[in-house]
């Protein structure tokens, strides 16, 4: 039967009813985020009187009244500073506090900015805050993974190939300097940024320390464990708003690090973009480094410096961002962890290995130290008691390039005659290597995973080499020379032992350099690398530590090429090849003749002596065994 309506009604109430479905989709979609009203720098007026919002505790906001004092102008290029106080009596109690960077600060309802500096050691909760408006300026840039780490492969070698060849051909190359962090500099009584507190647990005090001189952060030891750091599928959905306390994961696992600050303004289309901490955490520029939700345990009250102790939750997205007036996050980017396997064998026999499980952020310099970290404080916890100890260190480097996927094995041994020393292993092979990787010629490997075993002995085996000297001073070309060693053990005790070494039989009239070093101080010559595999190859391709290397070096020499190595060379030949430029094909070393033999002990020192080569002799003596 047909209904009694009109069709125009029917047709009105079918429209009608999809009209106020969709109105009903679009009130539960989240709504555009547009930038709230903003008072700028000019308009701020000394004696007026607005709030922060942060947290004290758990996850939830609280608001503490302001009052601003003045204007600094061009505090730093192209950004003020607005002075303020605070009358609250949590803050009158504990000062400016590390972890309330990014706490953004509203007057008369506009966001100012955010609260992002302050004095130390000051008796009046005074502090200062970045203009919302730089912030957003790094904001508004985009996320950029086409300049961070991926396995791409480079077009053509960048300049500074010949300071690669001389690293890899162990030639000589002066490093420079490691980079001077705010820490360094001479120490001023002013307005400095809070910082980031370094949320630190499963870590001890030598590899907290190392990470703390690193990355020029404080430490704040005692958060949760970093098993506690999930990610955001296990958890609920996070709606952010300005006065979250966020974290930036470094490692997680059962390890756990993760410097804290404050969200200062949530906007996107979804709410994705945040702008947190009001200044640098690292001063990396782009990046891609976890971020997470967190909770404020406690405020530990401090006469320098007090610091929010915190914990990282759930990893909800990625800071993109790490620039002078704020760092900037998403919540719809991924950044990836490179899990790292750590296993400690004990020099005590009743003490069972230990394995620990973490990830580390990916970085150029970052990845390195932190996997780093984590090597020192196996090491530290296995060996504590200030004794001596050798440590044999195995890193297993799982990567893949452009030729597939390869394992990295190197494997070295150190001494620690009181202790472990973390600056020692922060510069050892295996984080010099996993930089190589990062950063080179070619490509950048794509890191999958890294185990690093630690074994460790209470034992003392090393040998200083105090002298060498010739046992007779007449030289000639093709000679079985006899050099003698005086050794020295840690104990001690000297010895004095006889090597033999055969001078080239083209070495006459010429003057020639010996040197005598431990396995450790030599590496062997190979060509230039022309891929990174090949520099991998080169990389893995070293003597062993317990061995003693004599070396002759003559004046004639060679070209170390992508094709592999040219011996002596003639002078027009040499000047023709080795072209200079912005790349380098091929690099000069000197002529040598080496002799490797294993010892029982490590080596330690250098010695080299100087001699003239004369004529070859009628007869010869034999080849040392």
């Amino acid at each position: 039967m047909p209904s009694p309506e009109p069709r125009n009604v029917r047709r009105f109430a079918r429209r009608g009813a999809a009209g106020f479905a969709l109105l009903g989709a679009l009130a539960l979609r989240p709504a555009a985020a547009a930038r709230p009203d903003i008072m700028p720098v000019e308009d701020v007026r000394p004696g007026m009187k607005g709030h922060a919002v942060t947290v004290f505790s758990g996850t939830g906001t609280d608001r503490f009244e302001i009052e601003v004092i003045d204007v600094i102008r061009d505090y730093l290029p192209r950004q003020d500073a607005i002075l303020f106080r605070s009358s609250d009596p949590r803050m009158v109690h504990s000062g400016i506090v590390g972890g309330m960077s990014g706490s953004p600060i509203f007057i008369d309802g506009k966001l100012v900015g955010a609260l992002a500096y302050g004095y130390r050691f000051n008796k009046d909760p005074i502090g200062g805050i970045t203009p919302i408006s730089n912030m957003f300026a790094v904001g508004d840039l985009p996320f950029r993974p086409d300049v961070l780490p991926h396995n791409k492969v480079r077009g053509i070698a960048r300049a500074g190939a010949a300071g690669w060849a001389d690293a890899m051909l162990g030639l000589d190359t002066t490093p420079l300097p490691q980079r001077r962090r705010p820490d360094d500099l001479t120490p001023q009584g002013g307005l400095a940024p809070i910082g980031a507190p370094m949320s630190v647990s499963g870590l001890g005090a030598e590899a907290t320390r190392f990470l703390a001189d690193t990355l020029g952060l404080v430490p704040a030891r005692g958060g949760s464990g970093g098993t506690a750091v999930g990610d955001a599928k296990s958890a609920p959905a996070k709606t952010w708003q300005g006065g979250d306390s966020v974290s930036v994961v470094l490692i997680r696992g059962d390890n756990a690090v993760a410097p804290n600050g404050t969200v200062t303004w949530v906007g996107g289309k979804q709410g994705e973009k945040l702008l947190a901490f009001g200044h640098e955490m690292l001063g990396a520029g782009p990046s891609n480094l976890p971020i997470a939700d967190a909770r404020v345990h406690v405020i530990i009250p401090s006469v320098e410096r007090s610091v929010k102790l915190s914990s990282a939750l759930h990893v909800r997205g990625s800071m993109i961002q790490d620039r002078q007036a704020a760092i900037s996050l998403r919540t719809d980017v991924s950044a990836p962890m490179i899990p790292v396997t750590t296993e400690l064998r004990a020099p005590e026999p009743d003490m069972p290995p230990r394995v620990y499980h973490s990830e580390v952020a990916l970085g150029v310099d970052l990845t390195p130290a932190l996997a780093a970290s984590l090597l020192v404080d196996a090491l530290g916890e296995g060996a504590a008691d200030g004794t001596e100890v050798v440590a044999e260190i195995v890193h297993q480097i799982d990567v893949t390039t452009s030729k597939g996927p390869r394992t990295v094995t190197v494997k070295h041994e150190e001494f620690f005659p009181a202790g472990v020393d973390a600056r020692a292993l922060g510069r050892g092979r295996g984080a010099l290597i996993m930089a190589a990787l990062l950063n080179n010629d070619f490509e950048v490997a794509k890191l999958r995973g890294v185990r690093q075993t630690a074994t460790l002995r209470y034992d003392s085996p090393v040998e200083i080499l105090e002298s060498v000297r010739l046992a007779d001073a007449d030289v000639h070309a093709g000679d079985l020379v006899t050099l003698e060693l005086r050794l020295r053990d840690y104990r001690g005790a000297v010895r004095t032992e006889t090597l033999a070494l055969r001078v080239p039989d083209d070495a006459a009239e010429q003057d020639i350099q010996i040197e005598v070093t431990g396995g450790d101080n030599a590496r062997p010559p190979r060509p230039m690398p022309d891929s990174l595999d090949d520099l991998i190859d080169t990389l893995q391709d070293t003597y062993p530590a317990r061995s003693l290397v004599a070396t002759i070096y003559r004046e004639a020499e060679g070209l170390s090429t992508r094709h592999g190595l040219l011996p002596e060379l003639p002078a027009s030949v040499l000047e023709s090849l080795a072209h200079t430029g912005s790349t380098t094909s091929a690099v000069r070393f000197k002529q040598m003749a080496r002799r490797v033999i294993p010892r029982p002990a490590l080596i330690e020192g250098e010695h080299t002596l100087k001699l003239s080569v004369k004529p070859k002799r009628k007869f010869a003596a034999p080849d040392p065994d």
